[in-house]
């Protein structure tokens, strides 16, 4: 039965958790995302962090997101860039537009799930729309509003107002002065910008605060020079004769007559409404006050259909337009779309929240949705009584409302101050007031008795019990959190994020003042660990603190590493390929020698890049891209050998893809022997030096750039780094290198070379700093030398150039004091650094090439020479050459077939490979069969966990790649593997998986017999062979996908001897 599809409209954050929540439930379902803006779903709560300075290089369009589109695809999740048009009910089927195209393609489903979110609402007052222009389709379509009019929404939004600020904007009125206006305030106060708030209330934000608090925020905004105008009637927004705006006209509280405002831009941020015109299109009902009206199962009037986020009305009367209650409600369906309906009744969600305005907390929290919508909080109803507390020296307030006998916390107001916003909302859900007593609350002291007995929260200053949320936008308690802390060896913040989420939504709990990083520091003591600042749980250190011991130490292997300054034993696969780094960038050695080929990540360990199907791509080095015809003869004969897939690279370089591994000595062996050697494409070292072809052809060049671009690739390559290094060299100003794109940029004069660094493409694009002008070549390589070393000796693991000369405090003005100054007297070190990995440089390629040693590292096999084919997906002819198929197999969720602690008498003992040939802490495959199992040898761990085996196909997108994981240990006891193609993490010791649950290994019992012959206890081969067949047509039968593998005709075998056909007809 084919897996029903999920059709997700809108890929907010909303959209976006609800599908992320139905992937980790491993469910069966095909899911589709029909995304509207150009980008997969991003954190719109921290829009105004989009704004870092005025500098474009700056203004990062991925910074926010929560998943890119690789991510998506290897979760199975299709995404649709368009806007949907129209629902077809009957036909089941949505109609979108294809960006770009102005067609309409058409997507069927049998689950359709409405999270189209909301539009900002734009007031019908004169000269705010162009009425003739407003599209029904679309309500935030800018081409509706006047030059200079914006809302306040997407990041094209922020992109707009960027570019008006650009193009001498310099006065902003903000219209609104609740939540999403003092965000829009925000924005224009970080675009330098005069800013007005206009707010028709008597006051800032009166929907969450009383009048009080909202004159305490209004004093804080204006001590930053934004001009608050509250009480206002906005009566027209002025356009001048080119019809852009020139002003805003307002009558001002207590005035008689209007005045206009003279400002360029208008930026509308006075509230949002529900994206409902697909829902009235197709004939659903709708809620009182528009939206989607949904059931208690967040199903609406069409079965077949559900509603979530902002554009959900529950029950028909209400839209919620925060985070949590989106996030709560995801969840909810999830559960009932899984387990099935009415599984889980979403009757409604807290309206509490914390927010930092223009640098000024406020929070504003109650017991039930009363304390807003009959205004608790304002002192009029009589069964609530109120204690406040302004204080005008720092200018914070605070207002707490109890039950008419003070023993219940009924809600509270918090301006200024809110560090104690989690602990009172908690207190506000409890029956009592837990020992506090109201006075005590409203000053802050602590409950009674608090300084003998055991605090509340266990001494850990975040003021909550377990089983409070600390996280609210995800939903997560404290005990929840903690055990990540613990039983994951989640000991940092971006650690945390990742295991549980936590603080992925407004990001308020584990900001520096925020309870996460209380309840952190706390756990790690009692863990007894410091507070993590290292790279992992291994190295209390970070990367540039370990490049310096190790340097010092003269340390020249992971063990010596580990046993010199690490703390536990076995590493992980954070730690291992960061010393490795360590290691090459100071010694140089041969990558695979002296047991570094288990701390290398697969592409190292292989000196090849990995690809999907667990072949690898092999690009040897053109420097400067010059190349005689010789070699690239010999290129085509050893591709078209192995049946290999050429390409030029996306650096300009000569590419084969699809080789597989036990055929990569070979390759190289060849390719050496014709003259070329290792690109090192697999390395975080120097990929390539592009250039132009300069004063050799060109009539514009200053400078011979090929013989330069030539002379830095040689001098350059074999570095290893922090991250991949990529520079260029242009023949002239006319730049058609792209020098200035580049980490090390180099532009030809008339006088010599400008020099250029910092810069980088990628998903985040930065353009180079000049560094200095006219440079000799002896001075610009000397500086070049230089900022490399430093670099490596400073930077953070997996830190571009970009980021980290961002960093510096002082940036390309204090790197030119370090190297061309000597500042830091440290320029004799880099010198000596430079020269010693010069010297060292070896072809990693040709050592593999005649060194019999090393080619076993790359046998398919540990137990026998055979081979077979094992990857997941079959070949095609695709533009005249062999090409796997472009699809992702599904994913194999849900129990392992087989454990080691269940296996019958039946089964038998196979052999696999001598000890001797296995690595230690590494592992190998071994052929059963048809079927494959990955074994790995660990001697320091006790006897029992000294070997273990799993399956060698990873449950996530099925290569048979398992063997060649990088194993590591946690303090916890687990003994993990990583994948090497997309990082799954497993426990080795059960084969559950730790990153996703749903991924689990099967395990069997190994021993080493008296022989020294490693022996595996397995079900019969084809016994085996059947089960795991069954077990992945089950996965393509419920992603509704077809097992094209299974159907192909067998592989033509590689390599071609030399009788064989010159056509690839195979």
């Amino acid at each position: 039965m084919a897996a029903q599809h999920v059709i997700v409209l809108g890929h907010g954050p909303i959209g976006h958790a609800f599908v992320e929540k139905l992937v980790e439930s491993g469910a069966p379902f095909k899911i589709s995302v029909v995304c509207e803006e150009p980008r997969p779903a991003y954190n719109r709560v921290m829009l105004t962090q989009y704004f870092e300075d005025q500098d474009a290089a700056k203004h990062d369009q991925m910074k926010l997101s929560y998943v890119t589109e690789e991510k998506l695809k290897e979760q199975g999740v299709e995404l649709l860039y368009g806007r949907a048009t129209s629902i077809d009910r009957t036909a089941r089927s949505v109609a979108y537009e294809v960006p770009g195209t102005g067609t309409k393609s058409i997507v069927n489903y049998d689950i359709l799930v409405m999270a189209t979110g909301s539009y900002c609402f734009v007031p019908p007052t004169p000269g705010m729309t162009i009425p003739e222009k407003r599209n029904p389709f679309w309500p935030d379509d800018p081409a509706s509003r006047p030059a200079g009019v914006f809302v306040y929404r997407t990041i094209e939004d922020l992109e707009a107002m960027l570019a008006a600020a650009k193009s001498g904007a310099k006065k902003a009125a903000v219209i609104g002065g609740g939540l999403l206006g003092l965000e829009a305030a925000k924005a224009a106060y970080d675009l330098k910008l005069e800013s007005h708030v206009l707010e028709m209330a008597p006051y800032l934000m009166p929907t969450q605060l009383n009048e009080v608090a909202g004159t305490v925020l209004t004093e804080k905004i204006q001590a930053l020079g934004i001009q608050v105008h509250v009480g206002v009637q906005i009566k027209e927004v002025v356009l001048g004769e080119d019809h852009k705006v020139t002003g805003i006209r307002i009558l001002q509280k207590g005035a008689e007559l209007p005045v206009v405002l003279d400002v360029d831009m208008v930026i509308v941020s006075c509230g949002v409404r529900p994206r409902d015109e697909l829902a009235k299109q197709c004939g659903l009902e709708l809620g009182g006050r528009g939206g989607v009206k949904v059931d208690s199962s967040l199903r609406s009037s069409d079965d077949k259909i559900y509603a979530l986020g902002e554009v959900a009305s529950i029950g028909g009367s209400m839209c919620y337009g925060l985070w949590a209650p989106g996030v709560e409600q995801a969840d909810a369906l999830v559960k009932n779309l899984v387990d099935g309906p009415g599984s889980v009744e979403y009757t409604g969600s807290d309206l509490s929240t914390k927010l930092k305005l223009l640098g000024c907390d406020v929070a504003s929290f109650g017991r039930s949705l009363d304390f807003w919508f009959k205004r608790q909080f304002d002192g009029k109803d009589p069964d609530i009584k109120a204690l406040e507390c302004e204080d005008e020296i720092t200018g914070t307030y605070r207002r707490l409302c109890f039950s008419s006998d003070g023993t219940q916390l009924m809600g509270g107001i918090l301006v200024g101050d809110a560090k104690d916003y989690s602990k009172l909302l908690q207190l506000s859900k409890k029956p009592d007031l837990a020992g506090y007593d109201p006075a005590g609350l409203i000053s802050g002291r602590p409950a009674a008795g608090a300084t003998t007995g055991a605090s509340l929260d266990g001494g850990d200053g975040t003021g909550l019990a377990d089983d409070d949320l600390i996280c609210t936008c995800i939903g997560l308690t404290k005990a929840t959190v903690r055990s990540a802390m613990v039983e994951k060896d989640a000991h940092t913040v971006p650690l945390l994020k990742k295991c549980c989420k936590v603080g992925t939504g407004c990001g308020g709990c584990i900001s520096p003042v925020g309870e996460v990083p209380k309840l952190l520091a706390h756990t790690l003591k009692k863990l007894g660990k410091s507070a993590a600042s290292g790279i992992c749980s291994h190295f209390p250190y970070t990367r540039r603190e370990l490049f310096q011991i190790v340097k010092v130490k003269e340390l020249k292997s992971f063990e010596a590493i580990l046993d010199s300054v690490g703390q536990c034993q076995g590493g992980c696969e954070l730690c291992k390929p960061i010393c490795a780094s360590i290691l090459g960038g100071l010694w140089n050695e041969h990558c695979l020698q002296d047991g570094r080929d288990q701390i290398q990540d697969t592409n190292d360990r292989f000196l090849a890049n990995i690809q999907k199907t667990g072949t690898y791509s092999i690009i040897p080095r053109c420097a400067g891209g010059d190349i005689d015809p010789d070699t690239l003869m010999a290129f085509a004969r050893t591709a078209k050998k192995y049946g290999l897939w050429t390409k030029i690279t996306g650096a300009q370089r000569l590419g084969m893809f699809g080789a597989e591994r036990h055929h990569l000595p070979a390759i190289y062996k060849e390719l050496v022997d014709a003259g070329m050697e290792t690109g090192q494409a697999y390395g975080k070292a120097l990929r390539a030096v592009k250039s132009c072809v300069g004063t050799d052809w060109c009539r514009y060049g200053q400078q011979d750039s090929v013989n330069m671009a030539v002379i830095m690739e040689n001098r350059y390559k074999g570095i290893r780094s922090p991250h991949k290094l990529k520079m260029a060299v242009s023949g002239c100003l006319r730049e058609c290198a792209e020098a200035q794109g580049k980490d090390v940029g180099v532009i030809a004069t008339q006088a010599g070379y400008n020099l250029y660094f910092g810069g980088n493409g990628g998903a985040k694009p930065v353009h180079a700093k000049l560094f200095a002008t006219d440079l000799d070549e002896e001075t610009l390589l000397k500086y070049i030398d230089r900022y490399l070393m430093f670099y490596i000796s400073t930077a953070k693991h997996l830190e571009r150039t970009a980021p980290w000369q961002a960093g510096l405090e002082g940036g390309i003005e204090y790197l030119r004091k370090v190297i061309i100054e000597d500042s830091l007297g440290i320029c004799g070190d880099l010198d000596k650094l430079m020269e010693q990995n010069k010297t060292n440089w070896h072809c990693e390629w040709k050592a593999v090439a005649y060194d019999e040693d090393l080619q076993k590292k790359f046998h398919q096999f540990v137990n026998t020479t055979e081979t077979h084919d094992s990857e997941q997906v079959e070949y095609v002819d695709a533009r005249g050459q062999r090409h796997p198929n472009t699809y992702s197999p599904p994913d194999i969720t849900g129990p392992a077939l087989y454990s080691k602690d269940a296996a019958p008498d039946t089964w038998e003992w196979i052999f696999a490979g001598k000890a001797s040939d296995y690595p230690r802490n590494g592992g190998l495959a071994v052929k059963h069969g048809s079927n494959e199992l990955a074994v790995f040898h660990l001697p320091n761990q006790p006897s029992t966990l000294r070997w273990l085996a799993v399956q060698n196909i990873c449950p996530h997108k099925q290569a048979r790649t398992i063997s060649r994981g990088l194993l590591g240990e946690l303090a916890s006891g687990a003994i993990t593997l990583a994948d090497p193609i997309y990082k799954t993490t497993y426990d080795l010791r059960t084969g559950k998986g730790i990153a996703n649950p749903n991924f689990n290994l099967s395990t069997f019992e190994v021993k080493v017999d008296a022989d020294g012959r490693v022996l595996v206890k397995v079900p019969p081969s084809e016994e085996m062979k059947k089960a795991f067949d069954d077990q992945i047509n089950k996965a393509y039968d419920d992603a509704g996908m077809e097992n094209k593998k299974a159907k192909s005709p067998p592989e033509r075998k590689y390599p071609l001897n030399a009788a064989a056909k010159n056509s690839l007809d195979w």
